[in-house]
């Protein structure tokens, strides 16, 4: 914490310290992201119950296809222009004439890919999803230069507001389809109302609270778009591995066990993702654009680094203990009974869920940091990894042998950012990791003892869910405090005087 302290007496920008503003701002992404994740989930519960398992694994692998072709991450141009320390009208232009391009040519190279999946065997359903995904992408590519106008002014409640208002108005289409008929084509309808919703309400907050960017004149310019593209390359690289090696898996399940059976393992990511979108969804744009901006102080980064990745991970360790003891009854209490078989895949993939914001947090570090080539390494190393070792298991395991795959995948990625962060700031992943991942197991054994003595397995449904997962989180918490209670009381302690004084 003694870095946010010292870039706040030393950085300030609009009259306040840095600290303050990313803490503030983290503050309005973390209410934003909570109240979207939880209108998302319940919307998404009724939606489950309504649709079958083929709707949801026809939309997960037009996704995945839709992924794989889409240009805009791939050509790396969104962070190459948040990574520059100032915006001016030539940068903001180019941007968005870069991004737009990119977005009509993604549409292009779908319709091209359509016949070619076609001729593969996958159902026109699929490829039909994919190409309105597509077109539903250029939206997106629009949009987007006012989202990172903002987020780069750290104006992260304005981009907040606008995301919390346009994402529940987003599932009156799809539930209403839902309701009538419309299967996989209702989660569609989501996807393209949220899209439509984010262009107006970003640009017109953009423009109201960013007037000075405005009030220049935007252009393309040509050198401006060669930088951009030339930052972007390594980016893209890691962009491609990140898409292999986070969503290879739908493609192994969908393509050799089935849609339906791509529905249940989809279900199950979707609740196993719970830390991931619960901690380092609301933490990775400030990470970013606070190690952007402190990219040259390497002590103060480092210390920020070090903190922020302890944060993450006592965060996301007791969530996921939590969805790992209580699976099969958390099932069965969010989808229902016919939803049971994916439990099992529940618990696999609740344990890959902490590694993997550990791994964003430190692709985010290098990325910011000015070495993307770093982020395309250790993604790359994952993606080969998934795709040489995840291939064989599904084919002899079916999906189990797929959850085997990811968390091998998983295991390489880390070990390699592990090796990368250490040589950028000096942080130990694995000495972050020990006492955490001490306390788990700690935590696991109680819980299994607790259960057995108290009888947890006769209590009614819901107070099996709420008592397991309570008792897991709680035991995870009361180790933790045992052993790192002064790091505890330091790091609250500057996060309150933080959130207290401006100055």
């Amino acid at each position: 914490m003694a870095l946010i302290r010292e870039a706040g007496e030393v950085t300030k920008a609009e009259g306040q310290p840095l600290a303050f503003r990313v803490v503030r701002g983290g503050l309005w992404v973390a209410l934003s992201s909570y109240l979207n994740i939880g209108f998302g989930f319940l919307a998404n519960l009724v939606l489950t119950r309504i649709l079958a398992p083929e709707h949801f694994g026809v939309f997960a692998l037009a996704g995945f296809f839709f992924a794989l072709i889409n240009l805009r991450p791939k050509s790396g141009i969104g962070q190459a222009f948040a990574q520059r320390p100032e915006t001016t009208g030539a940068l903001a232009g180019t941007h968005l004439a870069l991004d737009a391009t990119v977005g009509l040519a993604t549409l292009a190279l779908a319709a091209l890919a359509a016949p070619v999946l076609r001729a593969l065997g996958y159902p026109a359903s699929v490829i039909w999803v994919m190409l309105v995904l597509a077109g539903v992408g250029i939206s997106d590519s629009i949009m987007a230069t006012a989202w990172l106008l903002q987020d780069k002014h750290l104006l992260f409640g304005r981009t907040s507001l606008v995301s919390s208002v346009a994402f529940p108005l987003s599932y009156a289409p799809a539930l209403w389809l839902a309701l009538h008929g419309g299967g996989y084509w209702s989660l569609v309808a989501q996807n393209a109302t949220y899209a439509l919703l984010l262009l107006v309400g970003m640009w017109w907050s953009a423009r109201k609270h960013l007037p000075e960017v405005f009030a220049q004149k935007w252009c393309l310019d040509r050198e401006v778009a060669a930088s951009l593209l030339r930052f972007g390359r390594m980016v893209g690289l890691a962009s491609i591995a990140a898409i292999v090696a986070t969503q290879f898996d739908n493609l192994l399940v969908g393509t050799f066990v089935g849609v339906a059976a791509l529905g249940y393992y989809d279900r199950a990511y979707r609740i196993a993702q719970w830390p991931t979108l619960l901690v380092y969804s609301v933490t990775t744009r400030a990470a970013f654009y606070t190690y952007a901006r402190l990219q040259d102080d390497p002590a103060r980064l480092q210390r920020t680094v070090s903190l922020s990745t302890w944060l993450v991970t006592i965060a996301a360790l007791p969530l996921a203990l939590a969805v790992f003891v209580t699976a099969p009854d958390l099932v069965r209490l969010l989808y229902g009974e016919r939803w049971l078989p994916s439990a099992l895949f529940v618990r696999f993939l609740a344990i890959y869920s902490v590694l993997r914001p550990l791994q964003e947090a430190a692709n985010s570090l290098f990325t910011a940091a000015g070495r993307p080539q770093r982020t395309a390494t250790v993604a790359g190393s994952q993606a080969l990894t998934l795709m040489m070792v995840a291939t064989p298991l599904t084919l002899a395991w079916g999906s189990v042998g797929t959850c085997v795959g990811v968390g091998i995948s998983f295991a390489v990625g880390l070990a390699f950012a592990h090796r990368y962060m250490r040589d950028t700031v000096s942080v130990s992943l694995v000495r972050t990791l020990a006492v955490p991942a001490a306390a788990a197991l700690v935590s696991l054994g109680a819980c299994a003892l607790v259960t057995r003595v108290a009888q947890l397995d006769a209590l009614p449904l819901l107070a099996r869910v709420a008592s397991r997962g309570a008792l897991a989180a709680g035991m995870f918490f009361l180790v933790m405090l045992a052993l790192e209670r002064k790091r505890f009381s330091a790091a609250a302690g500057q996060v309150l005087r933080l959130l207290i004084s401006r100055t």
